[in-house]
């Protein structure tokens, strides 16, 4: 499947820039002590950048340069550059971004709803694996779709990738969605970790 997010960069149809619902993560922010997080498939760094204003350590991950730049750019200009690096990678298959310290908090917003299954599966794998044991992940998804785009997911897709170590709820979104999913649904999925593979020695904080 050819990678769109290049071309639509470059041709100036970001349309979910201009979502700003932020649906769970406010909240969620408020009431646990500022960690390491993960902002997967980052574009040019809204919510990386909302989250290093927090106190947070954030890693931004994207496949494209363009919006790289411009979060590294937005970073320096709201004073947060030394809490936020900007990282280029493929979020089905992360293998540039650092994993120690593991991450306290993963955020998704309208990445994960775009990957195949095995890679959706991939990416949890990756995240059961580099996440702590009270860790969270934010997902705003488009919910089950037919056409152009994403087909979205439900809390049923999310429990076969994630598996049993993680709870799951779900809200509703605000958001009306651009191009192909201006007519869509969408929701705010919150995982939570219920208990830790035994396999994995990074979950013990320092």
């Amino acid at each position: 499947m050819p990678n769109a997010w290049p071309v639509l960069y470059r041709l100036g149809l970001n349309w979910w820039e201009d979502n700003d619902d932020t649906g769970p993560l406010p909240g969620l922010v408020a009431h646990s002590p500022a960690g390491v997080a993960l902002d997967a498939g980052c574009g040019t760094g809204r919510h990386a950048v909302w989250l290093a204003e927090q106190g947070w350590t954030v890693v931004g991950v994207d496949s494209v340069d363009k919006p790289l730049r411009q979060g590294r750019a937005r970073a320096e200009a709201a004073g947060v550059a030394e809490l936020t690096s900007f990282v280029r990678d493929d979020v089905a298959h992360l293998a540039n971004v650092p994993t120690n310290p593991p991450y306290d908090l993963v955020v998704d917003i309208g990445c994960y709803h775009g990957l195949r299954p095995q890679e959706q599966a991939a990416f949890a794998t990756w995240v059961t694996r580099n996440t702590r044991t009270d860790a969270h992940v934010v997902i705003h998804a488009v919910t089950p779709r037919s056409g152009i785009g994403p087909k979205g997911i439900d809390a049923l897709n999310l429990s076969a990738a994630f598996g049993p170590t993680w709870a799951i709820t779900t809200a509703p979104s605000t958001t009306t969605g651009g191009g192909p999913l201006r007519h869509a649904t969408f929701s705010w999925f919150t995982l939570s970790r219920t208990s830790t593979p035994s396999s994995n020695p990074k979950d013990s904080r320092a």
